[in-house]
């Protein structure tokens, strides 16, 4: 994880969390405590009551909490927001990892894969996006450094990415899945 901790390091503060800081109601899975450990996403505090609010991977929004805040997360798919109330149709083997305009990554928690679904289809239809957090980690890691080197050059004048950004990261993450269909399924569903 040497090597993500660099990646993630360009993305916001990072510091090491260790899992007594977990909240939740469930154990820790043991690769989640290992990231955050190694790598801890912790990111600005903007306001000293809210404390760290988590880093965003560039280009693509997709946000990272501290481990502190990682059980709240779950407020909208596990529970109801408002009420607290478990929702029946949320898996006890997911757990939201991170999101993307409210579209959760789910850590599996019986396979160890990371799964993808869009919020508001009515119910949670998740696929899998790999097959272990190590490789959703580094797929996003090779995208993100792809966007935060390309910086103001990333979009057009309409705000489009550049097709040589975009052929970069395919090619980063091709690198990082193995083959070109995977990289070209994992960018499709980060909606780029």
């Amino acid at each position: 994880m040497h090597t993500l901790h660099a990646s993630f390091a360009r993305f916001g503060p990072l510091h090491a969390q260790s899992a007594d800081l977990w909240r939740g109601e469930i154990p820790l899975p043991t690769p989640l405590a290992a990231f955050y450990a190694q790598i801890g996403p912790w990111g600005e505090t903007v306001h000293a009551n809210v404390g760290p609010v988590g880093i965003d991977i560039p280009g693509v929004n997709v946000c990272f909490p501290p481990l502190h805040r990682l059980w709240s997360l779950q407020a909208g798919y596990r529970w109801q927001g408002t009420r607290g109330a478990r929702l029946a149709d949320w898996p006890d083997a997911w757990l939201v990892i991170a999101e993307q305009n409210a579209d959760p990554f789910i850590f599996e928690r019986n396979t160890g894969q990371v799964l993808f679904a869009f919020h508001g289809a009515g119910r949670w239809e998740a696929s899998v996006l790999t097959q272990d957090l190590a490789t959703f980690l580094a797929a996003l890691a090779a995208i993100g450094t792809v966007y935060l080197d390309a910086g103001d050059d990333l979009e057009d004048d309409d705000g489009e990415l550049r097709p040589a950004h975009r052929d970069a990261a395919l090619g980063a993450l091709a690198t990082v899945l193995g083959d070109e269909a995977a990289a070209d399924r994992f960018f499709e569903t980060l909606e780029w």
